[in-house]
């Protein structure tokens, strides 16, 4: 079975320099000289696979002061921009007298 790997494992730790050298040698060559026999064949998806974000709703878009602040935050405390700014304004609605 595969190993299945969270966000925060994939994401939120620095590439060795072994990986960099890697990564970028592989930029270098055309897909076709690319060997992928070592990966299994998906052929069904397990239940709960996101395949990428979908988006829904109204979007609200930031100055570039707030975008920054959230920015930054979600960089120190290793948590995504979105969530981050979700849990702030649901803070921020619980917390106001209309929500009592």
């Amino acid at each position: 079975m595969l190993k299945q790997y969270s966000e925060e494992e994939l994401f939120r730790r620095p590439f060795s320099e072994t990986q960099k050298r890697e990564l970028l040698a592989l930029l270098d060559r055309p897909a076709s000289e690319i060997d992928t026999s070592d990966i299994p064949e998906i052929l069904e998806l397990p239940p709960g696979t996101i395949r990428g974000r979908v988006r829904g709703g109204q979007s609200v878009r930031l100055n570039e002061e707030l975008r920054q602040h959230f920015a930054d935050k979600s960089r120190r405390e290793g948590v995504s921009f979105d969530d981050l700014v979700i849990e702030t304004l649901s803070k921020a609605v619980a917390s106001s007298p209309a929500s009592r």
